[in-house]
This record gives structure tokens, C-alpha cells and sequence, in this order.
């Protein structure tokens, strides 16, 4: 039977994951024509702020003392603003429609292959995208123009792909944010130091020092003291922080007790990722998956300020944890026997339950919902302290069961060939030239060999 011309029969079969994207795309371009929850000055402000920089290092400025209107800075490395020079060849309009679109289809190519990954089917591919792109840290990425996606994209699927070219995302998502770094806690994974840790660790110290190459002055202020200075992206009380010292604050505490506890905090979640990188299967793609997932994760908890568009990784996690098959095989090396590893339907529900529920934050505009919320007083505004830890809780959750599973697995080790009860010594088995093991040679060993050819 040959193939119609048209390709009608490959053409429906990918309808169930090109339907929901076209219509979460749609669903963003009406959220920006029609300017619903997003304010007027966000369209476009951050990747303003990474041409300004690219402007400033062209020029020979210091790239962090210009301040935009609304009390901003460049804050990244200067790598960074090295990147963003080409965007200076198109008129502001331009490139910034430029930019969604590369933000869009990395986003979808990328969720199409890691849930594909995973085992998803084709309906929950194209729903677990969707949902990516509807959620809250993706609109605003998309308002704003900003280089999130790019970033946890980059980091994620750099652990995925590993080896030389995943090293290279990795570094550039590093070299570019600096909190990407994280994902070096694969160090303590002895079969990732020299395939991966150790090209990450070369690439992105080379293209960081290219910013030093660029501008030399802004490198050294930046790594010297800009970037241990979180007060000047803003204070951990600001509404839209989701990190743990975001969640002390939006509780009441100060800006020193939240920072402080918040710092003290990030020690353990760290020892936790350099456990769990430890305990990861290299050679299992999934088991990478989810390192590159809890290490975006708990960036954003550690971190002193983390925006929305910082947490992309959270919607992702969810979709992937509740499109993934309760029953997954076990692909480890080529020595070692391939083993199914089952999960109990109970288990497998209970998972999902928690998964949808870290997910629902992220779908919904939660910290708007909160600082309304907390401009009113008694149970209006505890409901709004509520809403406000949401995002922290989900973050905590969602690296949890993308953890737990790894960290309380046993190691498998390669099973024993079947032992042979052993055989008695009988003339009639010397006879046959039959070992006591019942292994069978050519003839009795006494004999002596003939001429070798």
C-alpha cells in the first residue's frame, strides 16, 4: 500500500500536539494585543534592558550604571551583553517579535522531545507544551522578552543531551545567568566528571572570560561585588519573588531575618542536589532529566530573588512528572541486565495528585492575586500570605518527587550467571571428559594436545 501524496495519515497523527500548541501560541498573542495581565510598560521592558547593555559595551560604558526609568540595571555578566550585540541590528519592534518567536519554538521543540523522552503519548505532548506555554512564567517571559526560557531550556537539555554538546548549553546557560553553575554538583557523579562536569566547567569559564576580554572594568565590579549585592535586583519582599527568602518575607519577616534564614536554608537543598547528582544513573537519560530539572528547581529557591520568568523549570517539572508512564524500563549499559521498574497504581496516583497540584501555581497569576490581597487586612490578607507561598511550596515539592524516586532506589547490580551444582567424579564422566562443574572440554586433561596449525 503506498503512501498518499498528501501525507494525510503523518499529517492527522501530529494534530493531537500541533491543536493545544496553536492555541496556547494564540491564546499569547491575544494576552499582548489585548494587554490583559500585563501592564503597558512590560512589553518589551527586559530585552530593552539587554540591548541598553549591548549598547553600553559597544560603546565602552560600564555596562551597570545605566538605570531605566522604573529603577533598574543590567545585571547580568558581561558575556551576557556580549550576546545580546546582535539584536541591535534590528529596530526594537522587530527584534522583539524576533525574540518571542525563538522563545516560542525553542520551548515547543524542546517540551515536544523531553516529554517524548519521558514516554508521553502524543495527546499529553502536545497538552504538557500547551500548558508551558500558558503558564505564568512563560507570559511574562514572553511580555517582557526576556532570556528565562533560553536559559532553563538550555540547562535542562544540556543534562539531557550530556556529553560535549550538552556541556555546551550548560556552560552557555551558566556563562549567561551564573546560577545555572549549580548543575556542577554532577561532580560527585564519577561517571559524569570527564564526559560533562569537565567541559562545562572549560567552556563557561572560557566564554565568561571573553566578557572580561570585552570589558574589562565591568567584569571585575561585577564579579567583585555586583553580584553578591541581590538588593540591587530587588528587596525579597517584592511581590513577585518565589524564593524561600520571597516566602519568609511575603510572611512578615524583614529583609535581613528572611535573607538570613533563607541563606541558611540553601545549604541543606544544595547537599541535597549533590546527593541526588550522585545517586543519578549517568547512562539513563531520564535520570539526567530530572538532575537538570531539581538543579533549575532549587536555583530558584536559593536564589535571593526570584522573578516568575526565573521558573520555568516548575511548569515543566509538572507536566513532565504527570505525563510520565507508571511503569518505565531501566535502560542502564550495555553489562547490565535491563529491568522494569514498577510503580504501584497507589503510588503512581498519589505522585500524579501532588504533581497537578505544584502545577496549579504556575497556571494561574497567584502573586497578583496575593498583593491585591494584602492590600486589605485581616482574613484578606492572611489569604494573601497563603497565595504568596504557593509558588516556594510548589518549587520544595516539585525537586522532592523528582528526587525521592532516585535517592530511595537501590542500585542494581548486574546479575550472577546461574550456579551449576557440581557433579561427582565418575570414570564414566572422565570417560566423557566432563568436569566435576559440568563444563565440557574437548577430552580428558591428562591427554596431550596435538600439533597447533
Amino acid at each position: 500500500m503506498t503512501r498518499p501524496l498528501d501525507g494525510g495519515p503523518a499529517w492527522r497523527a501530529r494534530l493531537p500536539v500541533l491543536v493545544p500548541v496553536v492555541l496556547a501560541v494564540a491564546w499569547l498573542l491575544l494576552l499582548v494585543a489585548t494587554g490583559w495581565s500585563s501592564q503597558s510598560w512590560e512589553r518589551g521592558y527586559d530585552l530593552a534592558v539587554y540591548r541598553h547593555g549591548a549598547q553600553d559595551l559597544l560603546a565602552g560604558r560600564d555596562v551597570y550604571l545605566r538605570v531605566t526609568d522604573r529603577g533598574h540595571y543590567f545585571v547580568y555578566p558581561p558575556f551576557a551583553a556580549l550576546l545580546f550585540t546582535p539584536v541591535l541590528l534590528l529596530p526594537p519592534t522587530a527584534a522583539l517579535w524576533l525574540w518571542d518567536l525563538v522563545i516560542v519554538v525553542v520551548t515547543v521543540v524542546a517540551g515536544v522531545r523531553l516529554l517524548r523522552a519521558v514516554g508521553a503519548p502524543p495527546l499529553a505532548v502536545g497538552v504538557g507544551v500547551a500548558a508551558v506555554l500558558v503558564s505564568d512564567p512563560f507570559r511574562e517571559a514572553f511580555v517582557l522578552g526576556q532570556v528565562s526560557p533560553l536559559v532553563v531550556l538550555g540547562l535542562v537539555a544540556g543534562c539531557v543531551l550530556a556529553g560535549r554538546g550538552g556541556a555546551v548549553l550548560a556552560a552557555l546557560s551558566a556563562a549567561v545567568k551564573v546560577t545555572p553553575a549549580l548543575v556542577l554538583v554532577a561532580v560527585a557523579n564519577p561517571a559524569a566528571r570527564r564526559r560533562f562536569v569537565l567541559p562545562t566547567a572549560v567552556v563557561g569559564t572560557a566564554v565568561t572570560l571573553l566578557g572580561a576580554l570585552a570589558a574589562p572594568a565591568s567584569w571585575r565590579s561585577y564579579f567583585t561585588d555586583l553580584l553578591w549585592d541581590s538588593a540591587r535586583v530587588a528587596e525579597p519582599g517584592t511581590p513577585s519573588n518565589n524564593s524561600l527568602a520571597g516566602a519568609f518575607a511575603h510572611a512578615g519577616m524583614g529583609t535581613w531575618g528572611s535573607s538570613l534564614v533563607g541563606g541558611l536554608l540553601a545549604v541543606p537543598l544544595v547537599l541535597a542536589t549533590l546527593l541526588l547528582a550522585r545517586r543519578v544513573r549517568w547512562a539513563r537519560a531520564t535520570d539526567r532529566l530530572a538532575l537538570g530539572l531539581v538543579v533549575s528547581l532549587v536555583t530558584c529557591l536559593v536564589s535571593p530573588v526570584t522573578w516568575n520568568h526565573h521558573a520555568l523549570a516548575a511548569p515543566l517539572a509538572g507536566v513532565l512528572l504527570l505525563a510520565r508512564p507508571a511503569t518505565t524500563r531501566s535502560a542502564t549499559t550495555h553489562a547490565a541486565t535491563t529491568h522494569p521498574v514498577t510503580t504501584s497504581p497507589a503510588t503512581t496516583r498519589r505522585a500524579r495528585v501532588l504533581a497537578a497540584a505544584a502545577l496549579v501555581p504556575w497556571l494561574l497569576p497567584v502573586l497578583q492575586w496575593a498583593d491585591g490581597l494584602h492590600a486589605g487586612r485581616g482574613a484578606a490578607d492572611l489569604a494573601g500570605t497563603l497565595l504568596a507561598e504557593t509558588r516556594p511550596a510548589s518549587l520544595l515539592l516539585l525537586a522532592a518527587l523528582l528526587s525521592l524516586p532516585l535517592l530511595r532506589r537501590e542500585r542494581v547490580a548486574p546479575p550472577l550467571a546461574p550456579r551449576r551444582e557440581p557433579r561427582l567424579d565418575t570414570p564414566d564422566d572422565r570417560a566423557e571428559g566432563v568436569d566435576v562443574t559440568g563444563a565440557h572440554r574437548s577430552g580428558p586433561e591428562h591427554l596431550p594436545r596435538g600439533p597447533q596449525s
